[in-house]
């Protein structure tokens, strides 16, 4: 029988990358993480790694491996879970990780509505991006990532988990007072020659604007890159550059900025947890409270609710 410590070094491996990142995860030293996963070669008798330069990767055996161990430590969720649910109350702790505006949307209002309502069930949040969300939640460090994908990003994979869709969340135009009829007669090609804000290079909210632009036949000239969507927002209301930010995003006292009626994609903000735990009841309430957060979030504005996928 397979030793199921070495089989989540295995997992760590397929998400972490390196032999010493799997060893800091795991406080161990990165000879012992080694020599357990050389054990755990012997025992499958398959060749699972392969090196690459100074990092040691999976063959499709150990790749393979790695799926069936997710599969594996979900079944360990469930089981835990089903345990949780005989003490029939709600109480404890529950670590949740976040994208940047996932925390005053979702996860400060669910501390809010959970300190009234179920008062012995404490929240843990930490700030990180959806990426390193889901890397936490399947290294066991947190119980909850809130995340977004982008609907021009391909999905990543989600083998293990079960994601629950919370709200779609459209993408608007933010263009000065000058600007704003041009484009409604035009289109964003109207803004072709002006400055844009966004992102950092590479993120999401970067690829959503040359996503856009390059749809509507120019390049953008991006001339400012702040980190958070709420920054882009002060940044663009000085008028000096359009931008392209999530709708929630923007503050009331900037709605004034939106160019309405314009198609320019969204993003999916989900709650996604390891496969198996929906039935703790610590996390049934955390889903419960977050879809009905996420249902006022838009007033009304949000669309038709999503199917929940795995």
């Amino acid at each position: 029988m397979l030793d199921l410590r070495r089989m989540m070094l295995l997992s760590d491996l397929a998400d972490l990358g390196s032999v010493t990142a799997v060893a800091e995860h795991r406080n161990i030293t990165s000879s012992a993480v080694s020599q357990q996963l050389r054990v755990l070669e012997s025992e499958i008798g398959a060749a699972l790694f392969r090196r690459d330069g100074r990092t040691l990767g999976l063959t499709r055996s150990g790749q393979v491996l790695a799926e069936h161990v997710r599969r594996v430590l979900a079944a360990v969720d469930e089981a835990v879970s089903a345990v949780a649910e005989t003490r029939g109350r709600v109480a404890g702790q529950v670590a949740i990780a976040t994208f940047n505006m996932g925390v005053p949307t979702l996860a400060v209002p669910l501390m809010q509505r959970l300190r009234i309502e179920q008062p012995n069930l404490r929240v843990q949040v930490q700030q990180d991006t959806s990426a390193a969300a889901l890397r936490l939640l399947r290294q066991g460090e947190v119980d909850v990532a809130i995340t977004c994908r982008y609907d021009f990003v391909a999905p990543t994979s989600t083998g293990g988990l079960t994601s629950v869709p919370l709200l779609f969340e459209p993408f608007v135009l933010l263009a000065s007072t000058q600007a704003q009829l041009r484009v409604r007669s035009h289109g964003l090609s109207a803004l072709a020659d002006g400055f844009w804000v966004t992102g950092p290079p590479g993120s999401g909210l970067d690829v959503a604007v040359t996503h856009a632009c390059e749809s509507a036949g120019f390049t953008p000239q991006i001339k400012h890159r702040l980190i958070g969507a709420q920054n882009i927002c002060e940044l663009a209301a000085t008028e000096v550059a359009s931008a392209i930010v999530p709708r929630l995003s923007v503050p009331s006292k900037l709605e004034g900025l939106i160019v309405e009626g314009l198609t320019l994609g969204g993003r999916t903000v989900s709650a996604v947890v390891r496969a198996g735990r929906q039935r703790d009841p610590n996390i049934a309430v955390i889903l419960h409270s977050l879809q009905v957060i996420a249902d006022q979030a838009l007033d009304g504005k949000s669309t038709a609710p999503l199917d929940v996928a795995s």
